[in-house]
């Protein structure tokens, strides 16, 4: 009773960890995405600092005067997604609950929060994101069904690999970045066109990496699920997954930006070509099996 017990308090502070971690990272992960290409292209870009202070200035406001209404909701689901997705290892108390489906779902609403209304672009940007989901959730039910969320996918590979599902799985994660990226700066300029308060527009900048951050997360953890560290692996197991962690998001961002530096965000050829390997390697392990 008293080692059950402290296998849950383990599994809770895993999961505290772990948010604030990601919660620390995700104005990084937003200048990444904002800098670099500017970097890359031989422009300045905005210092990291300034992003941070500019975070370190939301959560202190939020502290003080507590958010309402769609800022509110928006925050709660990026929360929900960066304590609910496995990052270090499966053991954190709420992995069984990170459905790839649930969480992009919930992922997506959050951008529709962000503002009074959504652009006509963002709304359809979704529509192919929803379709690939549904796509990687059928796939996924198909060559390990049974199991809960991508938690219990990442244990399942860990003793049984499946290349043609880990294959499928990152075709289309490439997919929904390339058919919904994580959102732009000028993008959530475009959202807070009707706000006028300029506290709300900082807050909802940081909610906006909040996003991002869980967006990547979620994209990272289908292009290499088996770097998520088991729940059981101890110490050093434990240590490795973080370090994994960090080469998953870092191979995202990198990703996210060759996208956007080479045009290719959103190009409607390119989805549809990842989500047709994604189906091809399905169903060649399945009959390879």
């Amino acid at each position: 009773m008293a080692h059950d017990a402290g296998l849950i308090a383990l599994s809770v502070l895993e999961a505290l960890f772990q948010l604030g971690l990601l919660l620390v990272l995700a104005p990084v992960l937003g200048w990444c995405l904002d800098g670099l290409p500017f970097w890359l292209a031989g422009r300045a870009g905005g210092a990291v600092r300034f992003r941070l202070l500019g975070a370190g200035r939301f959560w202190k406001f939020l502290f003080q005067t507590p958010l309402t209404g769609r800022p509110a909701l928006a925050l709660t689901v990026g929360v929900l997604a960066l304590v609910c997705l496995p990052a270090v290892t499966t053991g954190s108390v709420l992995s069984p609950l990170a459905d790839p489906l649930v969480m992009g779902l919930m992922l997506l609403m959050g951008r529709g929060f962000l503002g009074p209304g959504v652009l006509s672009g963002e709304a359809s940007r979704l529509v192919p994101a929803v379709l690939l989901l549904c796509l990687t959730e059928a796939l996924i039910a198909l060559a390990a069904p049974g199991t809960d969320g991508l938690g219990g996918l990442c244990a399942m590979l860990h003793i049984e690999p499946e290349p043609g599902l880990e294959g499928a799985l990152a075709a289309c994660a490439l997919a929904l970045g390339i058919a919904c990226p994580p959102l732009r700066s000028e993008d959530v300029t475009g959202l807070l066109s009707g706000v006028r308060n300029r506290q709300e527009r900082e807050a909802a900048r940081s909610i906006a990496d909040v996003l991002n951050c869980g967006w990547l997360l979620l994209l990272a953890d289908l292009v290499w699920p088996v770097s998520v560290g088991l729940a059981q692996g101890g110490v050093q197991g434990w240590w490795l997954g973080l370090v994994a962690l960090a080469a998953r998001l870092a191979l995202a961002v990198a990703v996210a930006v060759g996208l956007r530096l080479m045009a290719q965000e959103r190009s409607a050829r390119l989805t549809a070509l990842f989500a047709g390997v994604a189906l091809l390697l399905a169903l060649a392990g399945r009959f390879g099996t």
